[in-house]
């Protein structure tokens, strides 16, 4: 399995990199009545875990950090107990490109879960950080109190979007106060537009659904009629996706650590997600921390759809709905017990030994899930 690691980390390199598509949701526009963060996860480094950190910061939370990271100063999409959530995705418009990629969104997103309870407490932080900031990104990010806005943050400047209630808003790879005719990711954003146009509300289930979509300008390359291999570049799923993560934080009358993650780590096609409740500390779904093996299973199945075709990233269509059948399969048992706890939890409070038996028995579906391929 390291060896498939590897490997995977390689086939990664030399892609058009950190291309992550992402979207805030209000409280007015979500099923459940609660701020949401989507965060569809682009990078060079296909490792990632989650983690819940309560040593040495003033407000415990739970987060996305890359498997590498071992003292936990990267996070890249989570949680605190107080209800505040933040996410990310790379703007290529607000500087030029030659200036580098930004490295330092992880480290003020880790620095944010840590301290902040609200969005204005976001802006705070932005307002007092030393100049240049060495930032090119769009901050998505939510709270306990309904707050839900976008932050297009520069080296010197930022700029907020605040979600308009029963609205949303949505990012890919640039910024609306950049530079226009620069950035990535506008065959991306107009697929999010189509999509998120044609509802009222939203789920987190829509999100993972947007996760595997394979439209563009209107064609669906998972229809039965796409034969052969396709090359990825222009949609949501991408070869350099590595994990989608969705954050639902606490909604009117929710205590502030009632937040929830839904956790995919991998290629987003290849995994499925799997609920954790920032109350529950560190009694996290075991197959989702450490070394991760619902990463490494996805990692194994992502070899198993691609290949270099024309020296270029290339899914096969054919086996790819094959592996997605049992992708969705597993999922849509795990948002049912998941969704029936969470909704019992949200009336009568956290239940710390329902949750630790729902994680025992979230590990056990995965084992089985596993077992179903010859890897």
């Amino acid at each position: 399995m390291k060896r498939l690691w590897i490997i995977a980390a390689a086939l990664l390199l030399g892609a058009d990199l950190l291309a992550c598509t992402t979207a805030v949701v209000s409280a007015g526009a979500s099923a459940s009545g609660r701020p949401m963060l989507w965060k569809q996860r682009d990078a060079s480094d296909p490792y990632n875990r989650i983690v819940h950190v309560k040593d040495g910061v003033q407000i415990a939370y739970t987060a996305l950090f890359p498997t590498s990271d071992s003292l936990c100063t990267l996070a890249y999409a989570g949680i605190n107990v107080a209800g505040f959530g933040v996410m990310n995705n790379l703007s290529y418009n607000l500087r030029p490109d030659s200036l580098g990629f930004d490295t330092k969104a992880g480290p003020l997103m880790a620095l944010a879960l840590g301290c902040c309870r609200t969005v204005d407490d976001f802006e705070r932080l932005l307002r007092e950080k030393e100049r240049p900031m060495l930032l090119s990104t769009n901050f998505g990010v939510v709270d306990a109190e309904g707050g839900a806005a976008y932050f297009e943050v520069s080296d010197y400047d930022y700029t907020r979007f605040d979600v308009e209630p029963g609205g949303y808003l949505f990012r890919t790879n640039y910024s609306l106060t950049g530079e226009e005719d620069r950035g990535r990711g506008f065959a991306r954003y107009e697929t999010m537009a189509s999509l998120m146009a044609a509802r009222k509300t939203f789920d987190p289930e829509f999100f993972f659904r947007v996760g595997r979509s394979y439209l563009n300008g209107g064609d669906d390359a998972l229809s039965g009629v796409y034969r052969g291999w396709l090359n990825e570049h222009d949609f949501i799923p991408r070869s350099t996706t590595t994990a989608c993560v969705v954050i639902e934080a606490p909604g009117a009358g929710d205590a502030p650590d009632s937040g929830l993650m839904w956790c995919a780590p991998g290629y987003t096609p290849c995994c499925y997600a799997i609920p954790v409740w920032v109350a529950a500390g560190e009694n996290i779904p075991r197959c989702l921390t450490g070394t991760a093996e619902a990463n490494r299973l996805a990692a194994a199945l992502y070899l198993s759809v691609h290949s270099d075709k024309d020296e270029i990233k290339k899914v096969d269509i054919a086996s790819l709905r094959r592996v997605l059948r049992s992708v969705r399969r597993a999922e849509g048992r795990e948002f049912r017990k998941g969704r029936r706890l969470d909704r019992r939890m949200r009336r009568s409070g956290y239940d710390g030994p329902a949750v630790e038996r729902f994680n025992r028995r979230s590990d056990n579906r995965f084992k089985h899930y596993k077992h179903r391929f010859a890897l």
